[in-house]
């Protein structure tokens, strides 16, 4: 506010010209970038004509963001995200504040002239109209200070500036804003040392605010594939992720999709567009509630409200019930990550991004031109979540894979590098089929067993009926030990086991009932949790139907109790099957051994060509839209699901959470030292030079495969 004018003073009292004075004097009421907005800033409807105030309780997602910009216990704030989310609003708000009460020199960077251009001309000079007292009359009053790449105010300057080598070197400035860094040119290279260069001079006193959507990020994991781009400087932060509560259950998750509980987007995939959009609704992970999108602003403001603001970042867990544990890391780099489905400001509500990503889908699987670009566009900017390319990995070839078949490793023994064994079980209609995996350092796995679990002189199982037939389970697979390939007569047990808890009729029931059977005779043990998830020694597991599920989840869908744990109430671990025959490609296609590359035992080849188990190993392919699919129903297709269920236990687990394979844990540490191997029972077993004798046949008519030990 500029002083005022001297005719006013004349009338004025002595009290009344020093209390006049004093607010000139004294320094400004300190207001967080969040105050100062609710306070001052004004906003105008484009093509309405209609002026409002603004209100951070409409966006609650961005207040936290807001206020850490202008905070002294952070020098960069990452916000990662979709458009139409107010991401750049956070932008606009600290450059308010700071013209107003709190100045400093900015440098602000976009991708390009043109966009920086229209920028300017279209959000900050109208901004300035909009705030004559904050911004306008501080404005200097010559042509020059008021352009389109430089403005000047009263004691801070404001450069805007396109990302290029000649704007990111020669200027400095403690603060600093890079809009859409992840379209900046790769040329430039690490963007983040450029600009912190920009501002070291300031050290502790600067601020870099990096905005974008995840167009560099190739996936969801942090390690492989968050190494450039925005979601480079989100890894290297503090990593928050928004929570909020089930409008039904009262349940809490997130709608991040590398949250501990992920809240999805469930949609039909089939039929018109229109009926694409009315179906979509976000599912609840922990009871299974059915959320319309209008409950979606009633949610943000529940988690706004909450003790802990709807914010949740490294070193916190929250429980199902909203309880927060722990405390924030405590990092230089504040992070958050905002999806399209919190944003209130989508066009059509999560139906529009429902009916956006089909359409983009179904244009790529039609082969369009330049469609998997557009879904591309869809999913980082709509969706704010990075885009998974398609993998032409329906080319793997059976026998290449068969080929590399290691006749050193034997089926039933544990060979050297095996730090745990996860099992899994497919449930058939009169038999289970079951897979033993290792797991060494960097996710490197061997196969340790596969065979066919039916009853004594090969009678036939009925998993959807018997209850007895299910407790075979516990001394043939749950209890069952390997001896480790050493001599020295030590065993290695069976750390997680799964089991397809779906199937035919009766069968869901037939497998909840005996995981409370197990639990009552204490033959399966909570372990402790994984990233939020309950982990037990034994899983009922289901594949995800929804191709946006999240990666793993672990809800108890038998009960709407919140006391799960009493009463035999039965988890289940759901994960989406299409991210993991994802990484299983991936996997096979490592040729040779290291990190994630998978070893098999010759004990799994046919006598002959073609091997019949590396057939159902490929036996689906990857379509244009990226979803997995047999090319025939009759094609058999168990061991991939074997593979896959192995993974998801594995990783239910913790074994991508194991950063340190020279400090594991003590069940994930080499044979001397690790906890978990048992002592021998009796005289070192010797191993044999071509280990048990296998055989892998075809069964007449069917094609299915069967396993007998000698």
């Amino acid at each position: 506010m500029p002083p005022p004018a001297v005719d006013d003073l004349s009338t004025l009292s002595a009290i009344a010209l020093h209390a006049r004075a004093a607010r000139w004097i004294l320094p400004p009421p300190r207001l967080t970038v969040s105050e100062y907005a609710d306070a001052h800033r004004v906003l105008e409807n484009e093509g309405e004509g209609m002026v409002h105030h603004w209100s951070s309780a409409r966006i609650p997602y961005i207040v936290k963001p807001m206020d850490c910009s202008a905070s002294e216990n952070y020098l960069t704030v990452v916000l990662a995200g979709a458009a139409q989310t107010a991401k750049t609003m956070v932008a606009e708000n600290l450059l308010l504040r700071s013209v107003g009460s709190d100045p400093a020199d900015f440098l602000w960077y976009m991708q390009t002239d043109p966009g920086l251009e229209a920028y300017v001309k279209k959000r900050i000079n109208p901004m300035i109209e909009m705030h004559p007292e904050e911004m306008k009359a501080n404005l200097g009053p010559r042509p020059i200070d008021d352009s389109i790449h430089f403005k000047r105010f009263r004691n801070m300057n404001v450069e805007f500036l396109s990302a290029t080598m000649s704007n990111l070197i020669n200027k400095n400035a403690p603060r600093i804003v890079a809009d859409e860094i992840d379209a900046y040119p790769l040329s430039l290279g690490d963007v983040k040392v450029l600009l912190d260069v920009r501002r070291q001079a300031f050290k502790e006193d600067s601020m870099l605010l990096a905005i974008s959507h995840p167009d560099r990020a190739r996936g969801y994991d942090p390690e492989t594939d968050w190494t450039d781009g925005i979601m480079a400087l989100y890894a290297d932060s503090d990593r928050r992720v928004w929570y909020w509560p089930c409008p039904q259950c009262g349940c809490w998750s997130s709608p991040v999709p590398t949250a501990a509980r992920v809240m999805a987007l469930t949609y039909k995939t089939d039929g018109h567009l229109d009926d694409v959009e009315r179906s979509a609704r976000l599912v609840c992970p922990v009871n299974g509630c059915v959320i319309e999108d209008h409950h979606r602003e009633a949610m943000n403001t529940a988690a706004f409200n909450s003790a802990h603001g709807g914010w949740i970042g490294r070193g916190q867990e929250i429980s199902e019930k909203g309880k927060v544990t722990g405390e924030l890391e405590k990092r230089k780099t504040a992070g958050f990550w905002i999806v399209g489905v919190m944003s209130p400001f989508i066009m059509g509500g999560i139906g529009g991004l429902a009916r956006a990503r089909v359409k983009a889908e179904r244009e790529l699987e039609g082969g369009a031109e330049n469609a998997e670009e557009t879904l591309r566009q869809v999913m980082v900017k709509s969706w704010g979540v990075p885009y998974i390319p398609p993998r032409n990995v329906g080319s793997l070839d059976a026998n290449v894979i068969a080929d590399r078949a290691e006749p050193d490793i034997h089926l039933g023994r544990v060979p050297l590098g095996v730090r745990f064994l996860t099992a899994w079980l497919d449930v058939q209609q009169a038999y289970f089929e079951v897979l033993v995996r290792g797991w060494g350092v960097k996710g490197e796995s061997w196969v340790v067993d596969w065979f066919r679990l039916s009853g004594e002189g090969g009678r036939m199982f009925s998993p959807a009926t018997s209850g007895d037939d299910w407790d075979e389970l516990v001394e043939r697979v749950v209890l069952r030990t390997y001896p480790l390939n050493d001599n020295t007569g030590r065993r290695m047990p069976i750390r997680g086991v799964g089991y397809d808890s779906g199937g035919a009729p009766g069968v869901t029931l037939q497998a909840g009932a005996a995981w409370s059977r197990w639990k009552a005779r204490k033959l399966l043990h909570l372990l402790g949790k994984s990233e939020g998830r309950d982990v037990f020694s034994v899983m009922p597991t289901k594949g995800a139907s929804g191709f946006n599920a999240p990666r793993l989840t672990v809800t108890y869908p038998d009960t709407q109790r919140r006391g799960k744990l009493a009463g035999g109430t039965v988890p289940q671990l759901s994960f989406n099957p299409n991210l993991f025959k994802d990484d299983l490609a991936g996997q096979l296609s490592r040729a040779e051994p290291g990190p994630w590359y998978i070893h098999f035992p010759t004990g799994l080849l046919s006598k002959k060509k073609p091997h019949l188990w590396f057939e159902q190993l490929v036996a689906e392919e990857r379509n244009r839209a990226g979803r997995w699919a047999k090319p025939h129903n009759a094609t058999r297709n168990e061991a991939l699901d074997l593979m896959v269920g192995t993974d998801a236990i594995a990783r239910l687990h913790g074994l991508t959470r194991i950063a340190d394979w020279d400090r594991p844990p003590p069940w994930a540490a080499p044979w001397d030292k690790n906890t978990s191997i048992l002592p021998p029972e009796g005289p070192a077993p010797i191993i044999p030079g071509s280990g048990p004798k296998v055989t892998v046949k075809s069964e007449p008519k069917t094609g299915r495969l069967s396993k007998k030990l000698a």
